[in-house]
């Protein structure tokens, strides 16, 4: 099995590329800078290039088996008043192209990370992190989030958007929890390595086809 794997070159992106490499995945990786790409095995093969532009993303997706996107949207710093340094609807868009593309090239398969307080979820947040969305420069990357999952669902692939808490990058292995409709509820936290792990454990699976879990840490 290959695997399109966009956002690579991201914090979360490539914990997911370490970890399809250790279960023995091939995988195709799009970017904007092969010299940001320093892993050095023969499964990947690095394409330069954007989602945003469809003639990329086929050239990339060529003999892949499902798509992993880690897009995200850019700020400066992690201070939610930060400026975006991505285009506003730069995940919105490579979607779009995807769910195109995976059509032309017969992709059935595509997982995204999402965040936790999109759709459904927004009222179950914690009202400072509603508060955050409402009022700082995070509520751009989490109406794109909105947008990505109606696309998705609007499509007729066999999707997954995950939905992970606050991101951090501990190393700790902590016990997993996955909810649905705030069970059960959530923890606040989780590290990027379970989410990576998370994402490449259920790539071989349908249990997840067409939801989105919330996933975080106990």
């Amino acid at each position: 099995m290959k695997i399109l794997i966009l956002g690579a070159t991201g914090r979360t992106g490539r914990l997911i590329v370490e970890e399809a490499l250790k279960q023995d995945y091939d995988l195709n990786v799009l970017v904007r800078d092969k010299n940001k790409i320093s892993f050095n095995s023969k499964s990947i093969n690095v394409f330069q290039g954007t989602p945003t532009h469809r003639a990329d993303l086929a050239a990339a997706m060529q003999g892949c088996d499902l798509i992993i996107s880690a897009l995200g949207i850019v700020r400066a710093s992690d201070a939610p008043w930060s400026k975006l340094i991505t285009a506003k609807n730069f995940i919105s868009e490579s979607i779009k192209n995807a769910i195109a593309e995976a059509d032309q090239q017969n992709v059935k398969r595509l997982i995204t990370i999402s965040a936790w307080g999109v759709g459904e979820t927004k009222k179950q947040i914690p009202f400072w992190l509603r508060w955050l969305i409402n009022y700082t420069n995070m509520g751009p990357v989490y109406a794109e989030h909105e947008k990505e999952e109606k696309l998705l669902t609007n499509s007729d692939l066999n999707w997954t958007a995950v939905r992970p808490v606050a991101l951090n990058d501990s190393d700790k292995i902590k016990t997993l929890k996955v909810s649905f409709n705030n069970f059960p509820k959530p923890s606040l936290y989780i590290s990027r390595q379970s989410v990576a792990k998370f994402i490449v454990n259920i790539v071989k699976s349908n249990k997840y086809d067409r939801k989105s879990p919330t996933i975080s840490e106990n």
